[in-house]
This record gives C-alpha cells, structure tokens and sequence, in this order.
C-alpha cells in the first residue's frame, strides 16, 4: 500500500508537467490600423477662424466583423484568427483611420470624430462598410458608401459608394490581413477625400 501512495504524487506530477506542454501556445499580438510604418502625418498649427469643421462618425460595420477578432473567409466560412486580435473594435480603428487620413488630405479643414459644441457650421460624413471579406489568399474586397451632409442647408447631401480590392499573399498572416485592411481602408479615404467639396 506504501508503494502505491509513493508511486501517485510521481505519477500526477507527470500527468501535469505533460498537460504544461501541451497548453503552451504562441502568445496573444494585438494590432492597430496605420502602425508605425505607416503613421499618417497630421498637418500642426492653428486653423483659419473660418475652417470648416468636417465630423466623421463612425463607421458603421457588419455586426459579424465589429469585433476585437482578426477574421478571414474561407467561402461561407468566417475563421477567426487563434493567436491576433484588434487592439480596439475594428469599427473604432476604421473611423480613427478615415478620420487621420481625411485630416492629412484636407488642412484647411478641422477633421474630427466630435465637433466641438457650438460648433456654427458643422458637415458630416456617414461611412457605411457593407462587405469587408478578406481570404487567406487571392483578392480581398471592401463595398462601402458614404454621406456627406453639409453643414450649409443650402449645399445639397451627396451619397457615394465604392467597391476596392487588394491582394493578399504570405498565406493569410495575421500581418498580411493588418496590412491589406490597411490598403483597403486607405484607398476608402481617399476615395472620400476626393469626393469632398473644395
């Protein structure tokens, strides 16, 4: 009986350093839209008292894709990436990305995701992604359309949509997909940006 009762803690101990093993696992990266390679540059120095305050809203996701979670499709399929989440709501990363990248293409406009009160005469976009699907490999797309409502009554409302692709390599990596979101979300604000009234 004494042998049995020494064989048991050196038989769980096993049991246990065996189960350390097999739990070990690559840790858990969060990302951010536009890292530090591609930090968007933001015009300094005070505004004309007569710039224009342009407010972006968010934008709006499919509820499915609105999450921390690093997705890909894989036909009817949505994976969810094991070891890569968003830092944020991907909903929240897109806006801060729009919004930095509209502030960069139009300085003569005060670009902000809250108008400031009393805020005289303030436009706003309206972003809407209908479709962000991006595989592990071959062509990733982005449909969105958007709003521009002016802060002028007498300047009608203008609504646009755009569809965009962008390839995707190295397997689907958690990078890669960072990087095409990156590229799709970059080419959504320009397209904005160029549908902005000068």
């Amino acid at each position: 009986m004494s042998g049995i009762r020494k064989k048991l803690p050196l038989t769980a101990g096993l049991v246990f350093a065996v189960s350390l093993t097999g739990c070990s696992s690559p840790p858990l990266r969060l990302y951010t839209l536009a890292g530090p390679a591609t930090t968007v540059p933001l015009s300094s120095g005070p505004l004309a008292p007569t710039a224009p305050t342009l407010e972006i809203s968010r934008v709006s996701l499919p509820d499915y894709l609105d999450s921390q979670d690093i997705l890909t499709r894989n036909g009817q399929a949505i994976e969810r990436s094991p070891n890569g989440r968003w830092a944020e709501r991907l909903s929240n990363g897109i806006t801060d990305l729009i919004t930095a990248r509209l502030s960069a293409a139009r300085p003569d406009m005060f670009v902000t995701e809250q108008a400031p009160p009393g805020s005289a005469s303030v436009s706003r976009i309206r972003t809407a992604v209908t479709r962000l699907d991006i595989p592990a490999s071959g062509r990733a797309f982005l449909d969105a359309n958007w709003t521009y409502i002016a802060g002028d009554d007498h300047i009608s409302t203008r609504t646009d949509r755009v569809q965009l692709t962008s390839s995707v390599t190295d397997n689907g990596t958690d990078a890669k997909i960072v990087e095409t979101t990156n590229d799709l979300v970059s080419q959504l604000s320009k397209a904005i940006a160029s549908s902005l009234p000068q």
